[in-house]
């Protein structure tokens, strides 16, 4: 941690400048090589997101979605992101900062189904590693390597702690199997606000996050993508991620009818339906 800026680099990125981890092998990595971060995905997240719009992004990382997103939804609008690895976290403040983003707000907190105060394993930033992989629900040394015996703590807040903004539009979570655990905690703030939700899902398990969507009254979709762009930012046409992809859950509320939903989303119509893993109709 001490010598944790020798690991940092800077790259002028499709969307601002971006200070980045040079060991991380997925956003460093992207980075580096495209100067852009899964940007199919982001590509089909930002369809939902309006100029004026309120954001939170929930496992903002270095802030590789909270910066374009927050230049999409300008002046009028507003971006909490929310990251609790505190050096991560210190790179994300950093990259909205040079890229001047007046309307972001960052904490260093994770977020969950309630108040508390959780331990994280100190990181060993200087070894390769996936540093968005790190989770408090399962063991994440497969991930990252930990700094031996040492942890820190890590304060958690819940949605339904925010109920004071004035408004929430859009919430994407990417927070390594705590995404139920925040619409648990978040029940009211949902029902206050009905944002539209963009959730990192998996297809392997039983669905319990649907279930909760469809419970809701939500409209549930997979939306799927992979990582490599062969359009990228830097024209780089080497893939290191071959045919990685992220499966995410695209729950929109039933009253908003404003989008006319197209083939790159599979509709869900029951709590256990798995996605039509179908690659040609990402962009």
């Amino acid at each position: 941690m001490d010598n944790f800026a020798s690991h940092i680099g800077e790259v002028k990125a499709k969307h601002g400048v971006f200070s980045f981890c040079h060991f991380d092998k997925y956003i460093g990595l992207a980075m580096r090589e495209y100067g852009e971060f899964s940007e199919i995905e982001l590509s089909l997240m930002s369809k939902f997101i309006m100029e004026g719009d309120v954001v939170f992004d929930i496992g903002a990382n270095i802030g590789a979605f909270t910066v374009p997103l927050a230049k999409k939804v300008g002046k009028f609008g507003e971006v909490y992101a929310f990251e609790p690895q505190k050096l991560i976290y210190d790179i994300l403040q950093d990259n909205v900062n040079k890229n001047n983003l007046n309307n972001t707000r960052v904490f260093n907190v994770g977020v969950g189904e309630k108040e508390e105060e959780l331990e994280l394993n100190d990181i060993d930033y200087s070894k390769v590693g996936n540093f968005g992989g790190v989770s408090f629900k399962y063991e994440s040394s497969s991930f990252t390597k930990n700094i031996k015996d040492k942890k820190y703590k890590v304060k958690v807040t819940n949605l339904d702690k925010l109920m004071e903004i004035k408004k929430c539009n859009f919430i994407k979570m990417d927070v390594e199997l705590m995404e139920l655990d925040i619409l648990k905690g978040g029940r009211n703030f949902l029902k206050k606000f009905r944002p539209i939700l963009w959730i990192e899902n998996h297809e392997s398990y039983p669905n319990k996050i649907n279930k909760f969507l469809l419970e809701n009254n939500y409209d549930a979709y997979w939306a799927y993508s992979r990582v490599f762009n062969k359009s990228n930012f830097f024209i780089n046409e080497n893939n290191y991620f071959d045919e990685i992809a992220t499966l995410n859950t695209l729950a929109i509320p039933k009253e908003d009818n404003r989008f006319s939903m197209d083939k790159k989303f599979d509709k869900i119509t029951d709590f256990y339906t798995k996605p039509i893993l179908v690659l040609e109709k990402t962009l």
